[in-house]
């Protein structure tokens, strides 16, 4: 798996002009990588974006207790009235990105994963 942020970082953001948001987030719910698209106002404030990070690595987390039973989490889709949030867990970190609600996500799905070279 890649694990050159910048890069990752570069590529997601001109897949699609309606992402939002694109960062990388360590097992702690740092964020370790990435931020608003520069000219995108966050939707929330900084203090909760630490809590929305936090919420994220524990969410992987306890998911990943039933690995053995379903098998891994490939990446999950959470849709909101405001903005869509894809995380594609990357070993010890967690890639997170929003998008706009009329994105297709489908696409931007597709080409992440052929990017990280992980097959469904």
């Amino acid at each position: 798996m890649k694990t050159d942020f910048k890069s990752l970082y570069d590529y997601i953001l001109n897949l699609d002009n309606k992402i939002r948001f694109v960062g990388v987030i360590d097992e702690m719910g740092r964020l370790v990588y990435g931020g608003m698209k520069p000219g995108v106002i966050s939707l929330e404030h900084e203090t909760d974006s630490i809590k929305i990070y936090m919420d994220y690595a524990l969410i992987n987390k306890i998911h990943s207790d039933f690995d053995t039973m379903l098998g891994k989490v490939i990446y999950s889709l959470t849709m909101r009235e405001k903005i869509k949030i894809l995380t594609f867990p990357m070993g010890i970190h967690l890639l997170r990105i929003s998008l706009e609600i009329q994105t297709d996500h489908e696409k931007i799905v597709k080409l992440i994963l052929e990017y990280l070279k992980i097959d469904l």
